[in-house]
């Protein structure tokens, strides 16, 4: 079973009314991640197909790091936030993938985080993030901890709607969650072999959310 455990040490200033600046640590493990993985001859991308096959790889991982997440309350009913983070984490080796258990290495990684919400009297929530990490890091557990929206790569946008509940002891609301719009993949390749990271390609999900 997957098993994620963190620790964080970490301190929050409030600057004025409209905005905060939060400085924290972290180390956290995962252990028990299945994670599916699909590794092709970089022949196979150029004309020739080549064999390929698909192999699962058992996450031992942890990160270690430190991040910090400023957010600003706009004018009217908008909020922003930045975040950044930095520390030791795990990336794709480029090694041979038929070797499942020695497919994630130890690395230095760096990512930064643009959120932009509001909430309007209609009941509308919109959320939209923006993440970026260029050594293509793969983490154990989020570095944000979940405060910047979920963690996907690239653009992710989360509308919800309050829908009425006719008098109902209900609470409803319409969801549309589109994730890693840009369709961003962790990949590695040693110049024979191309590996890539297949965990969150571009989606899009609608549905009623009821909470009694």
């Amino acid at each position: 079973m997957e098993r994620s455990h963190r620790l964080e040490f970490g301190i929050e200033r409030v600057i004025n009314n409209e905005s905060n600046l939060e400085a924290t640590a972290f180390f956290d493990t995962t252990t028990g991640r299945g994670v599916g993985l699909l590794s092709a001859p970089i022949s196979a991308f150029s004309g020739t197909p080549g064999e390929a096959f698909i192999n699962v790889a058992n996450q031992q991982g942890e990160s270690r790091g430190m991040r910090l997440v400023y957010t600003r309350r706009l004018r009217g009913v908008w909020t922003a936030s930045a975040g950044y983070s930095v520390g030791r984490g795990q990336r794709l080796s480029p090694g041979d993938i038929s070797r499942p258990t020695e497919i994630f290495a130890s690395g230095f990684f760096q990512t930064a985080a643009l959120q932009l919400g509001g909430g309007f009297s209609t009941g509308t929530n919109i959320r939209t993030v923006l993440r970026f990490s260029p050594s293509a890091t793969v983490f154990a557990i989020d570095p944000f901890a979940g405060r910047l929206a979920v963690y996907d790569p690239s653009l992710s946008i989360q509308v919800t709607q309050e829908l009425p509940s006719f008098g109902l002891p209900v609470r409803a609301e319409a969801v549309l969650d589109a994730r890693n719009l840009l369709d961003f993949q962790a990949n590695t390749d040693n110049a024979e072999t191309l590996t890539q990271l297949n965990t969150g390609r571009r989606s899009v999900r609608g549905g009623i959310s009821l909470r009694f």
